[in-house]
């Protein structure tokens, strides 16, 4: 099989902790992709000559394939978030995907209101899906939601403008308590059910972020009578399930 790789052909620093990379297929060939998908990428190997691999979500518009964007928050305990930065233009990197079978799907989202949440990092994913052809159309019935905390210097509101300019729809920011606070998900779907109002049921979702809080949303959402087969998630972090009880927007 041949390797795979990208070119970086454009990096740039947009907060204290992030960086975007822009990227283009070392062959020179479209990189075709649908909105929300991510790719993974080999930066090298560790100390014990292991590939590290990472997925990252693709931030850009899937209307443009000569190039593509991330984001990546740099970790001080990160192996792949400590190499990227010292990538240098033109250097390549072996990749694999798109991947994210959900969005990829061409029945989804069906008809109907859909709702797309994201946490932290999540962002990425929620950007994607926005500025992605199959919702370029159904933005009026589309409600977009992303929970930061304060700390979080991940994307600015600043660059999050200048990323949907010329969209008409703009996520709705909503600050929660940070990752280690026991109120964090109550927080999350009490703003939900506000969102959401006495009857309004998404026919679609998206959720994706804290693994911890996606899944209790989509518990919900399920409960509110959105179909299983219609919320697609992607959990960035807490992966695993945490073994709290279910918490509910009300009865």
């Amino acid at each position: 099989m041949n390797q795979k790789l990208l070119k970086l052909v454009h990096k740039e620093n947009v907060s204290p902790s992030s960086d975007i990379y822009c990227f283009e297929r070392s062959d020179g060939s479209p990189f075709e992709f649908v909105g929300g998908q991510y790719v993974i990428l080999n930066t090298g190997n560790d100390s014990e000559g292991k590939p590290i691999k990472r997925a990252y979500s693709i931030l850009s518009s899937d209307s443009k394939t000569d190039s593509f964007q991330i984001c990546v928050k740099r970790l001080g305990t990160g192996k792949a978030s400590s190499i990227l930065p010292e990538l240098k233009l033109g250097n390549e990197l072996e990749y694999s995907g798109p991947w994210g079978k959900f969005v990829g799907d061409p029945t989804w989202p069906s008809p109907g209101f859909s709702l797309i949440l994201a946490t932290d990092t999540g962002i990425t994913s929620l950007a994607g899906l926005l500025l992605s052809q199959k919702f370029s159309g159904r933005l009026d019935s589309t409600t977009a939601v992303w929970f930061k905390t304060k700390e979080d210097d991940f994307l600015s509101e600043k660059e999050l403008k200048n990323l949907f300019k010329g969209t008409s729809n703009f996520p709705n920011i909503f600050q929660i308590p940070s990752v280690s606070d026991p109120n964090r998900i109550s927080t999350v779907l009490e703003i939900l059910k506000s969102i959401l109002g006495d009857c309004t049921v998404p026919e679609n979702a998206f959720l994706s972020g804290d693994g911890n809080i996606i899944r209790e949303v989509r518990s919900e959402l399920v409960r509110l009578g959105t179909l299983e087969s219609r919320i697609g998630m992607e959990a960035f972090f807490n992966t695993q399930r945490n073994p709290a009880p279910n918490l509910s927007l009300g009865v």
